[in-house]
């Protein structure tokens, strides 16, 4: 499978302006994070994933039976649709995963910010392989905000 190795495909409805991953009290800029990654070269920037591994981590191995009546699969941040998944989620996208660890830290903890989609679609399809692009710390640090509570 092809991967796109830029995000310049206006009619993917990942591309709109203004999406964001929120989680707890933070506040991921997806488009920012897409920018850094088209205009930052890096060379260990593009990996792979283990699908069914990431899936099951995330919740979204689940079977067609324990899927919401609503077509709603829940995970373990969020929810995915399961329609769009099936019929609309893009597999030569890269996910896109953010590095969350603190200064000090010896190992990088990983948050997909973009591509549950896709990582749901590749499950039920057997896709064994995705790509996906890493943030480092410092990227994700730029691109992560505290959510404003009005």
């Amino acid at each position: 499978m092809p991967t796109r190795d830029r995000y310049d495909m206006q009619d993917d409805q990942q591309q709109k302006k203004g999406q964001f991953y929120e989680l707890g009290p933070f506040r991921f800029d997806v488009a920012a994070a897409r920018k850094i990654i088209q205009e930052e070269s890096r060379p260990d920037r593009l990996e792979e994933i283990d699908v069914a591994d990431c899936a099951r981590t995330l919740g979204l191995h689940r079977s067609q039976e324990e899927i919401r009546q609503d077509g709603i699969v829940r995970i373990l941040v969020g929810e995915v649709d399961e329609e769009y998944a099936r019929t609309q989620a893009d597999l030569s996208v890269p996910l896109i995963i953010a590095d969350l660890s603190k200064e000090g830290d010896e190992e990088p903890s990983y948050l997909m910010i973009d591509g549950a989609h896709r990582l749901r679609r590749a499950f039920v399809e057997g896709v064994e392989m995705l790509p996906v692009y890493r943030l480092d710390r410092a990227e994700t640090l730029r691109i992560r905000s505290l959510k404003s509570y009005r």
